[in-house]
């Protein structure tokens, strides 16, 4: 192991020693939160009613706090890959039927085109799913504002490369923020905590592939995964990133 790997290993046990000690205070505090709010639970006077509001507003704090400890704790471990052969079609069917009601709320349009075999691809599913996901709900929040919109998911073979679109039309990034999108804790949305885009990124390098992305202010963004095929055999990756395209 060299120098730099060796610092980087005990640089992650380090920062979640860390996390794990901001846990637990975190818990208690949250514990002892919701006994008060038990105590006031029954009680409708004025004073009563404040207290009430302002250990909501406690709650939803800590709880965002103890998310972003959670998601860091993640990051910094890591993932042991549990490859599977994996139906990529249906899994991509069912996030869609489970956003199908969110998106008709928002009016938000569909869409899923494909090309080649995906039913028999060496996927850790688990994770990759919750990367689609992760892709998936930050289209929906770009839409926000917005009367309607769409929302794309493109996947097919090209040689021993598998690539994933996930497209909306939704405001666009900034071309000041491109260099920080997969920043560990940057976010331009006011409950995010910045880890969902690293957090894509780790599992698609996990994966022995990349993830690039281009966008327009205005008119939406594109994010292309690109994976092998078969992870024991290299692919040239860089045969189906789009010219243009930002590199993370």
């Amino acid at each position: 192991m060299s120098v730099t790997s060796s610092r980087l290993e005990f640089l992650g046990q380090l920062a979640g020693g860390l996390a794990h000690e901001i846990k637990n205070p975190l818990s208690t505090i949250k514990l002892t939160l919701q006994l008060l709010e038990e105590d006031f639970q029954k009680d409708d006077s004025p004073t009563a009613t404040r207290a009430k509001r302002k250990i909501e507003v406690l709650l939803r704090e800590v709880q965002h706090l103890d998310d972003i400890v959670q998601e860091f704790l993640t990051f910094a471990r890591g993932h042991d890959l549990k490859l599977t052969r994996t139906n990529l079609r249906e899994m991509i069917v069912e996030l869609f039927e489970f956003l199908a009601d969110d998106a008709q709320a928002r009016k938000i349009r569909l869409h899923f085109d494909y090309e080649g075999k995906l039913d028999n691809l060496l996927l850790d599913a688990t994770l990759l799913r919750q990367a689609i996901m992760n892709l998936l709900r930050n289209a929906f929040d770009a839409l926000d504002g917005k009367d309607g919109g769409e929302v794309i998911v493109r996947a097919r073979i090209k040689g021993d490369l598998l690539g994933v679109e996930v497209i909306d039309t939704g405001c666009g990034i900034a071309p000041s923020n491109y260099d920080r999108m997969f920043r560990p804790y940057f976010t331009t949305k006011k409950k995010g905590t910045g880890m969902g885009l690293p957090m894509v990124r780790r599992i698609v390098e996990e994966h022995g592939g990349q993830i690039t992305f281009e966008s327009e202010e205005g008119k939406g963004t594109r994010f292309l995964i690109l994976l092998p095929v078969d992870p024991s055999k290299t692919g040239s990756l860089k045969s189906m990133v789009p010219t243009g395209s930002e590199q993370p």
